[in-house]
């Protein structure tokens, strides 16, 4: 019978898990998470990412899933986790192709500065935009 304390750093991985499920915030306190529990912490709340700033691409790809916009709040974007989020928030479907990965993870960087310094996106998007129609051609 494992108590369930908060002092208790030796509880084993899937113990602290299960605890992540009943309370995503549970991560916080964990000194390295697992990737499996960063997982579980973004999949119930993926404004978590956030504070993950080591978060691999999985870890990203499961918080974006749920919420494209939690791209913004992302450490460092993987161009995959970008494209996701960028197909999610401007709802498009998109040729994962190298061009517009990268042109995905140039326009999250912009919305995240915009954000940032408090500006609309939209130039950003219509910039976005307009770089995938070249590409198609």
């Amino acid at each position: 019978n494992l108590m369930l304390n908060e002092n208790n750093r030796e509880a084993p991985d899937n113990v602290r898990t299960a605890e992540i499920l009943t309370n995503p915030d549970v991560i916080l306190k964990i000194e390295n998470p697992s990737e499996r529990q960063q997982i579980v912490a973004v999949q119930k709340k993926p404004e978590l990412i956030a504070h993950l700033p080591f978060a691999g691409e999985k870890v990203q790809l499961s918080a974006v899933i749920v919420s494209a916009e939690s791209v913004l709040l992302i450490n460092d974007p993987t161009p995959t986790a970008c494209f996701m989020a960028v197909e999610g928030i401007l709802e498009l479907d998109l040729l994962p192709d190298q061009c517009t990965l990268d042109a995905a993870k140039r326009l999250v960087l912009q919305m995240k500065k915009d954000k940032a310094e408090g500006k609309p996106d939209t130039a950003a998007i219509e910039k976005f935009l307009t770089e995938i129609k070249s590409f198609k051609n």
